[in-house]
């Protein structure tokens, strides 16, 4: 007579080991979670003028379109924000591009950026500040972690702001 006892416990392993992975799997953020993370973080850092707690987000292989590696970058940050007042950014839109077998990816945001009065009369007036798109490279170093490898932005206008950015103005901006 053959004994199906070991047979149900192999199948019953199995499904839970499938289980469990499937349970540990949910329980971390996706890449792209992951990334739109790291992007709100940094928004957040800046604003905050925590330049340092910024730069932890930045590879030590960190060069930026002007060649600026991460001691240039943060003394640039610096000095932005210790000339500036008051600096308010919004993250607009964020594009994250696909993941590579080598743990790279890029994304492309926008944000409305400025600084000075105070927010409430910035939103009193519609000023929505000065926009810029910025592309980076990334490099994962962890499970859900990862690090700016390079950056570069540049100045747009309203008109070449992405649709999602345009929708997120308008919640900010009623009436834009």
């Amino acid at each position: 007579m053959m004994r199906p006892r070991p047979v149900r416990c192999a199948v019953a392993a199995a499904a839970f080991a499938t289980a469990l992975c499937s349970v540990q799997a949910c329980g971390r953020p996706s890449d792209e979670a992951a990334i739109h993370e790291l992007i709100t973080e940094s928004v957040a850092r800046a604003e905050k003028k925590d330049a340092s707690g910024l730069m932890e987000f930045f590879d030590a292989e960190y060069v930026d379109f002007q060649g600026r590696d991460r001691a240039g970058t943060l003394r640039l940050i610096t000095d932005y924000l210790d000339r500036y007042r008051g600096v308010v950014i919004h993250l607009l839109g964020v594009r994250v591009g696909a993941v590579g077998p080598d743990g790279r990816a890029s994304v492309d945001c926008e944000v409305s950026l400025s600084h000075g009065a105070a927010e409430v009369l910035r939103r009193l007036i519609r000023y929505t500040g000065e926009y810029y798109r910025f592309r980076f490279d990334l490099r994962k170093t962890g499970p859900v972690e990862w690090r700016f490898t390079f950056a570069e932005w540049q100045s747009i206008g309203l008109p070449e702001l992405f649709p999602e950015s345009l929708d997120v103005l308008k919640k900010l901006f009623p009436g834009l």
